[in-house]
């Protein structure tokens, strides 16, 4: 396909080449209605200028009778050489008296005043003047007498065909104008649409670091462009974070599947009595139970960084859910002689629209780590309170806390700190409240709690 047949497909084109045309087409009309209105004006001047000539010979013809009034217009047409002004009297009898006109004009219809006929309508002329234009007046005098007086238009219709064909180019140039733009217009828009191509050729290829160039200008394209850069940048980071997780199984998941193959290898070497088969498959359901944590963990921070289970969402009430979950960690932090205190007020709503299991996860797995590394004789505290329009969620610990340095890190997943090693886990607990905490737009912060570590969430309250 060719670059113009290219252009002429385009959508921007034909919108651009739509508005030229309407352009253009208004531009026709105003230009056509000057032209009127020109024409109009003039009519009006030579209508002025024939009630003016005949006002003075009707006065004549009062003030002095009809033999003035003979000499007066036999005067006039001895003095117009150029023959501008027509002068006819006619008597009674229809008989013509003074004047150029010999006989009534064919084609003037005798009930009439004002009229426009051509020259020779009027007067025997060449054939070079026949189209040539006369505007005529007819005045009724007493006694049956009928006085006519003309103007010649040759002047006005020049004056008017130079102003028509100045219309006709004023309006070509508009439209070819209008058409080069359109084509402009059009060969822009093209250019930024193969850029967007060629972006999206490269990224197919597998560069996922291919950016759409902004132009700088801030117009709908450079806003497009950034949207969809935007979300190349969330492709590329879920791509590498896909490309991480999937390092990051292979590698932990390694070591747990190998301890139970091996285990059971070793078991089946040699006959073994009831009770050690009984324990081997113990620790072996124990080993599947951990490595069912860890996909079940990874499944729910896919289905929430993905935006799943939505029709899973409604208003969720969070001082029951903390409540809930209160009663549950707070009893199993008794057990560890860990002191639990939790606080939401009665009287304030702490409505939020989300998702109540994910909530549940996210801030469940909070309160699992703060117990899980809060040394016995420990504190860990629980609240919720309402703000504004943000509902804010606390879980602070006395445990080990976390390195400022470090607090970035451990919201990725897999991520164990070196002080966390000696404790259980899969290190996902943070990463699945982070992935909560982004689908429904809360903010997570790490803070020192001096000593421990001290973990908010914020969430917009539900309208």
């Amino acid at each position: 396909m060719s670059q113009l047949q290219r252009l002429l497909r385009t959508t921007a084109f034909r919108a651009a080449l739509l508005y030229a045309c309407v352009f253009s087409l208004l531009s026709a009309l105003g230009l056509g209605f000057i032209y009127w209105s020109t024409a109009s004006y003039v009519e009006g001047q030579v209508d002025a200028r024939l009630r003016l000539e005949t006002e003075v010979l009707l006065n004549l013809y009062q003030r002095q009778s009809l033999p003035a009034l003979l000499e007066s217009i036999h005067r006039r047409t001895q003095e117009d050489q150029q023959r501008i002004y027509f002068y006819a009297l006619w008597g009674p009898d229809s008989r013509a008296l003074a004047g150029q006109l010999s006989a009534w004009p064919s084609g003037l219809d005798a009930q009439r005043t004002y009229a426009t006929l051509h020259l020779s309508d009027v007067i025997k002329v060449r054939d070079s003047h026949k189209d040539d234009l006369v505007r005529v007046l007819v005045t009724d005098l007493p006694e049956g007498y009928r006085l006519l007086v003309g103007r010649d238009l040759h002047e006005e219709q020049a004056m008017l065909a130079h102003t028509f064909s100045i219309t006709l180019s004023v309006v070509g140039v508009i439209f070819l104008l209008a058409m080069g733009g359109s084509m402009l217009f059009g060969q822009a828009s093209l250019r930024r649409i193969d850029t967007v191509n060629r972006t999206a050729g490269d990224i197919i290829a597998g560069d996922l670091s291919q950016r759409i160039p902004l132009s700088g200008r801030d117009n709908e394209f450079d806003e497009l462009g950034r949207k969809l850069n935007e979300m190349l940048n969330r492709i590329e980071q879920l791509m590498a974070g896909m490309r991480q997780v999937t390092d990051n199984v292979a590698h932990d998941l390694r070591k747990p599947l190998n301890r139970l193959r091996n285990r059971l290898e070793v078991t089946l070497l040699e006959a073994r009595h009831e009770d050690e088969y009984r324990g081997v498959l113990e620790q072996s359901i124990q080993d599947a139970d951990e490595l069912l944590k860890t996909f079940n963990a990874l499944l729910s921070i896919a289905q929430a960084e993905a935006g799943m289970k939505r029709n899973d969402w409604g208003k969720v009430d969070l001082r029951e859910l903390v409540e809930d979950l209160a009663d549950l960690y707070g009893a199993v932090a008794e057990d560890k002689g860990i002191q639990f205190e939790w606080h939401a007020p009665e009287d304030t709503a702490l409505r939020l629209y989300g998702n109540r299991h994910l909530l549940a996860q996210a801030i469940g797995n909070l309160l699992d780590n703060a117990v899980k590394y809060t040394p016995d004789g420990g504190h860990i505290e629980f609240s919720a309170q309402g703000e504004h329009n943000i509902i804010r969620v606390e879980v602070a610990d006395s445990g080990p806390g976390i390195p400022a340095t470090d607090r970035n890190r451990v919201l990725q997943r897999f991520v164990r700190l070196d002080s966390a090693r000696s404790q259980p886990g899969n290190g996902l607990g943070l990463s699945l409240v982070s992935a909560v905490a982004k689908l429904h737009k809360a903010r997570l912060e790490l803070a020192d709690n001096q000593p421990g570590l001290r973990v908010i969430l914020c969430f917009d309250k539900a309208v």
